[in-house]
């Protein structure tokens, strides 16, 4: 069984990051670890939720692993709160050499969240560079790379948020989030010297957790032997099939559980 870390917040109530991984993670057959970054009482869907930063937990957690001997064969990074978190999540995976798939969770709709600095921004960068598979939507791609966000996804243009990802040395990059024609929505990615793309009518029912939902499936899959095209595929799927059938607008997020049976099932026909 195949033994994955998932790093990043913990909200206590609300459908997102490692609430969503772990039973995911679960499902796909993986034994998951878990190393969280911040507890929050709800996700920040909700108004105004209370915080405890874990920062100077990070490098004692990893220390008592090492102790015991502990290695993962993958390791997911997502939601991290500031620059010393990005720091300490560094120091973990140099500690712990495994496949890094990292989420850089910052902003979306070309805007960063409010509570992300530029000092975060460069923070998040340098963490790039340990990933070997990087999960930026198109927004984050822009903040990283330098270039100017622009609403029109056209091909040119992804092609070169691309390049820039790639420049961090990942061996693949899948730019989600990005806006086609006639209201589609999908991905942009490449992986070795292939590039890859996915698009399907967009969903009305935006909801918290899905960016996390995604990512778990995606290195679940790739842990399932799935190219990381193939991976893709399978997570955007997912995600669809969750979004189209929760209920519309709820602040607890989007029911992905009652898609955990197809996502097995998805698994055992290629196995």
């Amino acid at each position: 069984m195949k033994h994955v870390l998932s790093v990043q917040d913990l909200s206590c109530m609300g459908r997102c990051s490692l609430t969503v991984a772990l039973p995911i993670f679960s499902a796909m057959g993986c034994r998951c670890s878990v190393l969280p970054t911040t507890v929050l009482s709800t996700h920040t869907g909700f108004p105004q939720p209370h915080r405890r930063g874990l920062t100077e937990h990070i490098a004692p957690i990893a220390q008592h692993w090492q102790q015991v001997g502990a290695s993962f064969d993958a390791i997911g990074v997502g939601y991290l709160a500031d620059p010393r978190q990005a720091e300490a999540v560094e120091d973990v995976l140099s500690r712990f050499p495994a496949l890094t798939v990292v989420d850089p969770a910052m902003g979306d709709h070309g805007k960063l969240y409010s509570s992300i600095t530029p000092e975060q921004v460069a923070a998040m960068a340098r963490l790039c560079k340990k990933g070997n598979i990087l999960l930026p939507n198109v927004t984050e791609a822009a903040f990283l790379t330098g270039l100017p966000y622009r609403q029109s996804n056209d091909l040119a243009y992804l092609k070169e948020l691309n390049a820039g990802m790639r420049e961090f040395g990942a061996d693949g990059v899948v730019i989600t989030g990005v806006s086609g024609k006639d209201g589609k929505i999908g991905f942009f990615g490449s992986a070795g010297q292939e590039e890859f793309s996915y698009e399907t009518d967009s969903v009305e029912n935006h909801s918290h957790g899905t960016g996390d939902m995604f990512a778990a499936v995606l290195l679940g899959g790739i842990m399932a032997g799935k190219t990381v095209q193939d991976a893709a595929i399978l997570a955007a799927r997912f995600v669809e099939r969750t979004l189209a059938n929760s209920p519309k607008a709820s602040p607890h997020g989007a029911e992905f559980e009652k898609q955990l049976p197809w996502l097995c099932q998805q698994l055992n026909s290629v196995m």
